[in-house]
């Protein structure tokens, strides 16, 4: 089955700012990375710190950097990203704004925070309005207390609930993660987490499959045998079942693990997806011009001390190939609900697209709509495979 990603490139994670492209490509989103959880997650492989005494160090860092790659910038979406943004203290996401508030953004700019369902309180959300965040990412995972306990998440239902209700009383845009696959979860329990998700308001659902990467608390016990996951065609069945479901709310599928009410989709996830350039801040973050790929340190001691040096954050970098850039290309748009047009999909593999293509739809795993090509529901489950049989 497939891995399905939250993005095709990993957005928390030398040459200072990238070459943006002329005016008249879109204007490049911008990524902050705020790192600071509670605890880590069972499952999570990503750059996360649990000491909240970093913050003021960071937060000064943070900004640092953005004076220094953000000047006369303009961006089209902003995106607080973690870790868990939302518990940073009050007054270091004040002053972060204070920052932001000399950058321009497009008129409407959607503004995310990613947040876990305990830190959604009254005072929250007035703290949010008050910036002008104007969608909430809500990490619910499960509407299940008992599938929760093994990821190490601190909410229940009844905090899920209610963050769901506070946020849609502010009247934020509303996206909620739920995940397929996890120890305990059952077709029947899966599906009663996804009816709940979508009578408490939520207009925009990402629905992963656990992917459990080496070095995770939960990968250990599964390879010891504590621990016991869904076997692979329960978890198909769910992702069936699901996209489906979702249909029947309202949910239109956009992207392979995506579903939206008309125009809730994620206006910065589908930068990504189609090629927009972007901008990430921050300890891990990735930033990306249009042919050159950077990467900030992943550590967060190295990330402070680099800048609070004078300094560059930036630990990595790589220029894309023709081929790569062509790969990238194929990946994005097929791991769309749009797909790809057959005339560029052709002019980028030639006979063997065509003949791609016959194979797919005989076989079921893609299907046409006028010029364009895309995957069927089953297609998406092995869609890695079937687009690595383009490269």
């Amino acid at each position: 089955i497939i891995t399905i990603y939250r993005s095709p490139f990993s957005v928390e994670e030398e040459m200072g700012p990238p070459a943006f492209p002329p005016s008249s490509m879109p204007s490049p989103l911008l990524y902050l990375h705020l790192p600071f959880c509670k605890v880590r997650c069972s499952y999570c492989p990503f750059a996360v710190e649990t000491d909240d005494r970093l913050q003021e160090r960071y937060v000064a860092a943070l900004t640092q950097e953005l004076r220094s790659r953000c000047g006369g910038g303009r961006f089209s979406t902003l995106y607080l990203g973690g870790g868990t943004p939302s518990r940073m203290r009050p007054d270091l996401l004040n002053r972060l704004f204070g920052e932001l508030r000399f950058l321009q953004f497009e008129q409407g700019a959607e503004i995310t925070i990613e947040a876990n369902p305990e830190d959604v309180t009254e005072e929250a959300v007035e703290r949010w309005l008050s910036l002008d965040i104007n969608r909430v990412s809500l990490g619910v995972q499960s509407m299940h207390d008992d599938e929760l306990v093994p990821l190490g998440r601190q909410h229940g239902r009844a905090g899920a609930i209610s963050a769901l209700r506070l946020a849609r009383e502010a009247g934020f845009r509303i996206s909620a993660d739920l995940m397929i696959g996890l120890p305990g979860q059952t077709p029947e329990s899966f599906a009663e987490s996804l009816r709940l998700i979508v009578n408490h308001g939520v207009t925009h659902l990402s629905m992963y499959i656990l992917d459990l990467e080496e070095g995770t608390s939960l990968q250990r016990q599964i390879s010891s045998g504590r621990t016991v996951l869904p076997d692979d065609d329960f978890v198909a069945g769910m992702y069936r079942d699901a996209v489906g479901t979702a249909a029947e709310a309202g949910l239109r599928q956009y992207e392979i693990s995506n579903f939206a009410k008309p125009e809730q989709e994620s206006h910065h996830n589908l930068g990504y997806w189609n090629g927009t350039p972007y901008l990430g801040i921050g300890m891990s973050a990735h930033s990306y011009d249009g042919a050159e790929r950077t990467g900030n340190s992943k550590s967060l001691l190295e990330y402070v001390e680099r800048l609070e040096q004078g300094g560059e954050a930036t630990t990595f970098r790589e220029r894309l190939t023709v081929q790569e850039l062509r790969e990238e290309r194929l990946f994005l748009q097929l791991r769309q609900a749009a797909g790809i047009g057959y005339s560029e999909l052709t002019a980028l593999c030639g006979k063997e697209g065509v003949e791609w293509i016959d194979r797919g739809k005989r076989d079921g795993w893609l299907e046409s709509a006028g010029e364009r090509v895309h995957f069927t529901v089953d297609g998406y489950l092995l869609s890695n495979e079937f687009i690595s049989q383009l490269f």
